[in-house]
C-alpha cells in the first residue's frame, strides 16, 4: 500500500514538472510581449498542486478542465489588461496570443461545464467551482493598473463633495471591505463545491483556504508589477479572513452529504 501510494507520488511529480517545462518553453515566447506573463500560470501551476491532493476531487476526472480554465481565463483577460511591449519574435503575436488564450478557455471552460452537468453527482459542484473560475477571469484583468483607485478618487470627489483625504479613507475602506467579501465569496464557492464533490468539511474548508490563498497571492503580486498599485501581504491576510468568516459560517450550517454505511 505504502509502495502504492509512493509510486502515484512520483508519477504526479514528475508529470507537474514536465508539464511546467513545457509551460515555461510557451511562457517564455509570450512573455517576450506580454512582461510577468509568468504569473497566472504559476498560479494555475499552483492550483494544480492543490487539485493534486484532493481525492474526492480526482474521481470526478474534473481536475483538469477545472485547473485549466481557471489558468487560461485569467492568463487571457492578463493579457486583455497589460499593454503589449515590443516583440522581437513578431508584431502579430500579441494577436495570436489573445486568440489562441481565448479559443483554450471556451475549449477547457466548456469541457468543465458539460463533464460536470452530464452527471448529477457532479452538477452541483461543477457549477459552484465556476464562480472562482469567472472570478479568476475579472482578477486577470483588474489586478493590474486598471484597477487602481485614481479613477474611483475623481469620482468620490466630485460626487460626495468630499476633500482628498477624506475621499482616500472612504476608498481605503470601501475598497478592504470588497476584498473581505469577494474572496469571502469566492472562498464559500470553492468549499459547497467541495461538498458537492463529497469532500469532508476539514478536507473542504483547506481546500478553499488553500487555493483563495493561491489566488489572493497572484493578485498582490501582480499589483506590484504596475506603478500605481501596492500589493502587500496584509491583503491576502484580509482576504483569508474574508474566505474564513464566511467557509466557517458555512461548514456550521451546510450537511455534508451522507456516506454509505460500511459493513
Amino acid at each position: 500500500m505504502g509502495f502504492n501510494l509512493l509510486v502515484k507520488l512520483v508519477v504526479r511529480a514528475g508529470s507537474f514538472a514536465f508539464g511546467a517545462f513545457g509551460t515555461a518553453i510557451i511562457v517564455g515566447v509570450i512573455n517576450d510581449v506580454y512582461a510577468w506573463f509568468w504569473l497566472p500560470i504559476l498560479l494555475g501551476l499552483a492550483v494544480s498542486l492543490v487539485v493534486t491532493f484532493q481525492p474526492w476531487f480526482q474521481a470526478t476526472r474534473l481536475s483538469l478542465p477545472f485547473c485549466a480554465s481557471l489558468t487560461s481565463g485569467t492568463a487571457l483577460t492578463y493579457c486583455l489588461s497589460t499593454p503589449a511591449g515590443h516583440s522581437s519574435i513578431s508584431l502579430l503575436l500579441p494577436k495570436i496570443a489573445i486568440a489562441g488564450q481565448l479559443l483554450v478557455f471556451i475549449c477547457v471552460f466548456g469541457w468543465f461545464l458539460a463533464g460536470g452537468l452530464s452527471q448529477r453527482k457532479t452538477a452541483a459542484m461543477s457549477l459552484w467551482l465556476s464562480i472562482p473560475i469567472l472570478a479568476g477571469c475579472v482578477l486577470g484583468y483588474v489586478s493590474g493598473g486598471i484597477g487602481g483607485s485614481s479613477h474611483m478618487l475623481e469620482w468620490v470627489i466630485q460626487t460626495l463633495h468630499l476633500s482628498k483625504g477624506q475621499a482616500e479613507i472612504v476608498i481605503f475602506y470601501f475598497r478592504k471591505t470588497v476584498h473581505f467579501t469577494a474572496y469571502g465569496t469566492v472562498g464559500l464557492a470553492l468549499f459547497r463545491g467541495a461538498i458537492a464533490g463529497a469532500a469532508t468539511k476539514k478536507g473542504a474548508i483547506a481546500f478553499a483556504l488553500l487555493v483563495v490563498l493561491c489566488i489572493s497571492s497572484f493578485d498582490e503580486i501582480r499589483q506590484t508589477t504596475a506603478s500605481n498599485r501596492t500589493g502587500t501581504p496584509v491583503d491576502v491576510a484580509l482576504d483569508l479572513s474574508g474566505t474564513s468568516v464566511f467557509v466557517l459560517l458555512a461548514a456550521v450550517l451546510v450537511r455534508s452529504p451522507r456516506r454509505p454505511a460500511k459493513k
